[in-house]
């Protein structure tokens, strides 16, 4: 970490007007310390990509056109001073092309690597859930050929579905995906 930024901790805003300055590109805000995100391997990168086809169709499928895909880059602000970069993520409504926050995110998916897998699995299943709008938070094992599905239920969280084969239901917005779409290869 650069020792400039243990100074001050900082805003989702300050954060994202920051990393957009930055030379490496994937960070992310935990309690206020921008973190650099790991780079990615093969498997990662087209496992996020397969995950973004099969929303992408599946959408289309379903006529939802107020609904849209995005990838790397976009911010959720999970709390003023948390902020994740998702590797993939859905949301409802336009967004000005310069947009970097989320406005309204439905479905957020992560893709397991050894280097962010624990922060997957505790901090950002914590975090995604503190955002109103986030209905589905999806957590793709490529190596295992598995996705960890945790979902809102009122005004708490349904336990997880382990899902390996068949499809991935995303009831709210009504959107389902095949596994065999997500794990080509």
């Amino acid at each position: 970490m650069h020792t400039a930024l243990a100074r001050k901790t900082m805003t989702v805003e300050e954060f994202t007007a920051w990393a957009e300055a930055q030379p490496e590109k994937h960070w992310e805000l935990f309690d206020g310390v921008p973190e650099l995100q790991q780079s990615t391997n093969w498997g990662h990168a087209r496992h996020v990509l397969q995950v973004v086809r099969a929303l992408d169709n599946a959408i289309s499928q379903v006529g939802r056109h107020e609904l849209f895909v995005g990838m790397q880059g976009l911010v959720v602000k999970a709390g003023p001073q948390t902020a994740f970069e998702p590797d993939v993520v859905v949301f409802a409504g336009e967004m000005a092309d310069v947009d970097v926050i989320l406005q309204n995110p439905l479905i957020v998916f992560e893709v397991l690597s050894a280097s962010t897998a624990r922060k997957d699995l505790t901090v950002k299943l914590a975090g995604y859930f503190n955002v109103p709008s986030i209905m589905h938070y999806a957590i793709v094992d490529w190596e295992a050929r598995e996705v960890i599905h945790h979902r809102r239920l009122g005004d708490g969280l349904a336990r997880p579905e382990i899902v390996r084969s068949g499809e991935l239901r995303l009831d709210s917005p009504g959107i389902t995906l095949s596994l065999a779409d997500i794990f080509k290869g």
